[in-house]
């Protein structure tokens, strides 16, 4: 991150995606203040600081001198800023978005040695966000339901430190997710892990073909025919329950059969064409699949995802993408501080110290815990009622 230290953390944050000044060939020929280049800056900087409409974004650049600067704009309106969104085109966002990806791949490599039997892995899962009957009857999947989904590919480097999309499709939520899996299963250098919205025999041989590797889970009652059983070692027999390989329904590919039980006590089928990792290890990398539904669950609750500021196709794909660039900035301020920080905890101090110079945002990145221990704990027994005074009521 470039070191200017009195620019004010929200433009500084800006500064990452090198957009000042620039023009689109198509979309601006007749602009005249509202370019692609500070439209993507507004739009960007209402996700960082939590805006959930034009016009609040429209405010945040009249408050904000160093963001009017910035973005070479006093002030704009927000039908102007609506129509400019719905105009914006999506590869520009997505390009941009990929760009920064590049960034946070060059910054945190997957780092193997602490993923299960050091391969890399890729999560692939789909969300919905839920739209309106009245406003968005072209994304109509029922009479009462409308939406659209975000298929997508995320990229696990550290368990522990944060995951990462590297690539999403965006759809109409009747498109079913095994539609689209032939496009997110595509790197042969990791294994992609998948829930059972995308078993489909014809992808599995496909994908051994290619010798593109996958765990995928599979309904109970999936048809198949055992041609060897595996030895599960003594120590994992409490977790493995059978390890075998067979050949599923209408699949000539031969296949890895796993299952499984959680501490909870219920039992997951697993195919895969790993034959090459330990059971254990494949169902550690399936439970390792639950990072994308955080994903998910954070980009809808702090970037405030369940909520849409447009409802035409087109400004809804480039919301989607708004909301990426938003998370991967994040992600990057992680990354080039060297902090301890979560990425919520970024996020919440960009929102604090949006307009205050940057170098008062490093300082709170740097600021130790102000509390060292772990609070006065709890006695087990101090609150147990004493066995005289039990009143059982029949």
């Amino acid at each position: 991150m470039d070191n200017l230290p009195n620019l004010s953390t929200v433009c500084q944050c800006l500064n990452q995606l090198e957009l000042q000044g620039f023009r689109s060939l198509l979309d601006d020929h007749r602009a005249k203040k509202l370019f692609t280049g500070n439209t993507i800056q507004l739009l960007v900087a209402g996700q960082l600081l939590g805006a959930t409409s034009y016009d609040m974004i429209t405010e945040q650049l009249q408050a904000h001198e160093p963001l009017q600067a910035m973005t070479g704009l006093a002030s704009v309106s927000p039908s102007a800023l609506s129509r400019k969104t719905n105009g914006l085109c999506t590869d520009t966002l997505q390009a941009l978005f990929l760009k920064l990806v590049a960034a946070i791949q060059q910054q945190q490599p997957d780092q193997t040695a602490s993923l299960p039997a050091g391969k890399k892995l890729r999560l692939v899962d789909a969300t919905e966000l839920t739209l309106p009957v009245q406003r968005a009857s072209w994304a109509n999947y029922s009479k009462n339901k409308h939406g659209v989904k975000m298929h997508t590919r995320v990229v696990v480097a550290h368990p522990e430190k944060g995951v990462y999309p590297d690539r999403i499709i965006a759809s109409t939520v009747d498109v079913n997710e095994t539609e689209l899996s032939l496009e997110l299963v595509t790197d042969p250098d990791a294994i992609h892990v998948m829930d059972r919205g995308y078993q489909k025999h014809g992808h599995f041989e496909q994908w051994e073909q290619q010798n593109l590797r996958f765990i995928t889970r599979v309904r109970e009652n999936t048809r198949f025919e055992v041609t060897r059983d595996f030895r599960v070692p003594k120590t994992d027999q409490d977790v493995i329950l059978s390890d075998r390989k067979v050949i599923l329904h209408k699949c000539r590919s031969r296949l890895r059969l796993l299952i499984f039980r959680d501490d909870q006590g219920k039992e997951y089928y697993l195919i895969t064409n790993c034959f090459d990792v330990p059971a254990a290890d494949l169902a550690q990398m399936y439970k390792h699949r639950w990072l994308i539904e955080l994903f998910f669950k954070w980009i809808k609750q702090h970037l405030r995802f369940v909520k849409v500021i447009s409802y035409s196709p087109q400004g809804i794909w480039n919301q989607l993408y708004l909301v990426l660039i938003a998370y991967a900035l994040c992600t990057l301020v992680r990354l080039q501080t060297a902090t301890t920080k979560t990425t919520w905890d970024i996020l919440k101090l960009i929102r604090i110290y949006a307009y205050h110079p940057w170098w008062t945002m490093e300082k709170a990145l740097a600021r130790k815990p102000t509390r060292t221990s772990k609070g006065r704990q709890r006695s087990p027994d101090r609150y147990e009622i004493p066995i005289e005074r039990k009143v059982i009521i029949r």
